[in-house]
Parts: C-alpha cells; sequence; structure tokens
C-alpha cells in the first residue's frame, strides 16, 4: 500500500498528539502510582527532571516530523511516520485501558 502525500499530513498531526498523549498519561499514572516507567532512560529522566522526561518522549515523534518536512518523498520517511503513529496509537489504547480500569477499581 502505498502512502499519499494527504496521509503524511494527517498521520504528522495525530502522530503528535499520541506523543504528547503518551507523555501525559505516563506522567499522570506514575504520580498517581498506579504505573512505573518501564523504559529505563525514560524513569532516570523522570526522576530527575520531569521537563526532560517530557523532552524525551516528544524527541523521536518532533524528529519524525522535521524529516517529513524536509524530505516529504521520501518513502522511508512515510513510512517510519506511519509506523511510528501506528505504535503510538497502540500505546494510547494501552493508557486508555489502564485508566478504565484503574477508574473502576476502588
Amino acid at each position: 500500500m502505498m502512502l499519499t502525500a494527504r496521509d503524511s499530513e494527517r498521520n504528522r498531526y495525530l502522530l503528535l498528539i499520541l506523543s504528547v498523549f503518551d507523555a501525559l498519561a505516563t506522567d499522570c499514572g506514575i504520580r498517581l502510582q498506579l504505573i512505573q516507567e518501564a523504559n529505563p532512560v525514560a524513569k532516570a529522566l523522570y526522576e530527575s527532571n520531569v521537563v526532560l522526561f517530557y523532552g524525551y518522549k516528544t524527541l523521536l515523534p518532533l524528529l519524525l516530523l522535521f524529516l517529513l518536512r524536509h524530505a516529504p518523498d521520501r518513502q522511508i520517511v512515510r513510512l517510519g511516520t506511519a509506523l511510528a503513529t501506528a505504535l503510538y496509537a497502540i500505546v494510547a489504547i494501552y493508557h486508555v485501558v489502564w485508566i478504565g480500569v484503574a477508574a473502576v477499581t476502588p
């Protein structure tokens, strides 16, 4: 399946929204002691400086968006953006599930 320029345009905004949601949901889950950060680098950053944690969590999507803006015709950039968007969507579903479970658990 060939990704179109229009798909890339939609993916860039969705990717950014999903990456920010991931950072926010993870932060909230850690603060409420519902989850722990599994990534040792992100965990160390969170424990030392939350701003660095947010930067780290959004670094890859921002890099992909930068590449997409400057090399929109490169298939690898479009494919990488689509793959990252799909992975962030899976992570977002995971976050929504544990938020739902936490909401109904006394």
